[in-house]
């Protein structure tokens, strides 16, 4: 049920490690209460045009954590603190050179809506 969606401009320095950094959101978003690892899907997207503003990073990395509605604020607030730090530490290098801006979002999927 929760989604993670990683976007990622082609010229990110860790995206050969894609797969490893999605093990590692997995793995992190299912130490949250009321998240199962078996319901956790992660996926990347891979950019290869773009265009960012004046003054901005070359690139950027990009991600979407989606949950069912129904958890407290403070429950979202600290996956979104959470995942965000583990972003921030798969993303060393791109964030250290400041080669990409590095953002997350946590959005809710209506419960009465969401099929699988």
């Amino acid at each position: 049920m929760p989604h993670i969606l990683l976007e990622t401009t082609s010229d990110v320095v860790e995206n050969q490690d894609v797969v490893d950094i999605l093990e590692r959101l997995v793995k992190k978003l299912s130490t949250f209460e009321s998240v199962s690892s078996a319901a956790i899907k992660a996926y990347h997207g891979l950019r290869h045009t773009w265009h960012m503003g004046d003054g901005a990073p070359a690139g950027f990395i990009h991600c979407e954590v989606a949950i069912l509605t129904g958890r407290s604020p403070e429950l979202k607030a600290a996956i979104a603190d959470g995942m965000h730090a583990e972003l921030l530490e798969c993303f060393h290098a791109s964030r250290d050179s400041k080669e990409a801006s590095i953002t997350l979002e946590l959005r809710e999927m209506e419960k009465e809506t969401y099929r699988k």
